[in-house]
């Protein structure tokens, strides 16, 4: 939507009025938490966070980075992964980048202050701004701006485009959504996750499928049109779910 742009194939878009490059959902210490539950996967969750806010931050000359929400992964406690590596990357983005930095809390955020206060990282339950409303995504927007929403932005709920080919071949690729979003008179742009072990939510048109309350019970799903990430082909436009609902339902399981 127009001020509101992807980036080359990242899970993030650049808010050209801000000029803020705006991501969600880095799920940072998720190997250290997998471990703990008998699970064990490679480390790559910060190594994609540094590649993605490097590419991000190269690519638009934004000097505002916002968070929407989810940084961190574990619930109840501060992992010493997760300190680790919130202080690798508030390090870059504050010291070396020198950049603002702005983090919508998500549901995963507890402890989080712990870390980003020795960096100056702003932390805020919603962010508005000229017009443009940033939340996680976990409950419905608070109200009372100061002025309209254009937009709003979130994160938390992981879209994926879930397809099959002739052959039968299932790829399940992430993606950003856009739909109206009717309580705001806006237009609502949800964010796939950087995390690399977050597939999330396989879009479809049952509310049930969804996390977030905002597109169980606030969006015409019809409506919402996926943009696809895929891998060396770039963000692929799709049309909108009602007209995608024969693929859809033959894929789902």
């Amino acid at each position: 939507m127009p001020g509101i742009e992807t980036v080359g194939d990242l899970p993030a878009v650049y808010v050209r009025r801000l000029n803020a490059l705006v991501l969600a959902d880095t799920h940072l210490g998720f190997e250290e938490e997998a471990a703990k539950q008998g699970l064990y996967v490679p480390r790559i969750q910060l190594l994609r966070t540094l590649e993605v806010l490097r590419e991000g931050l190269d690519s638009t000359g934004a000097d505002w980075v916002i968070f929407a929400g989810d940084v961190k992964h574990s619930f109840s406690r501060l992992l010493r992964s997760e300190r680790e590596e919130l202080s690798r990357v508030f390090q870059y983005l504050t010291r070396e980048r020198g950049v603002r930095v702005t983090i919508v809390r998500g549901n995963h955020d507890n402890y989080l202050p712990l870390v980003a206060r020795d960096y100056g990282v702003e932390l805020v339950q919603e962010l508005y701004e000229r017009g443009i409303l940033v939340i996680h995504g976990h409950r419905k927007p608070q109200g009372g701006y100061p002025g309209p929403v254009e937009a709003v932005i979130m994160g938390h709920e992981h879209p994926s485009l879930r397809l099959r080919d002739k052959l039968g071949y299932v790829a399940k690729l992430p993606a950003f959504l856009v739909a109206p979003y009717p309580p705001l008179r806006a237009r609502l742009v949800v964010l796939p996750a950087v995390g690399q072990y977050q597939t999330g939510t396989t879009v479809s048109l049952s509310p049930d499928t969804y996390l977030s309350p905002i597109l169980r019970e606030e969006v015409p799903l019809g409506e919402v049109k996926p943009y696809v990430l895929a891998e060396e082909l770039g963000v692929l436009e799709f049309p909108e779910l009602a007209l995608l609902e024969d693929l859809l339902a033959e894929v789902e399981v």
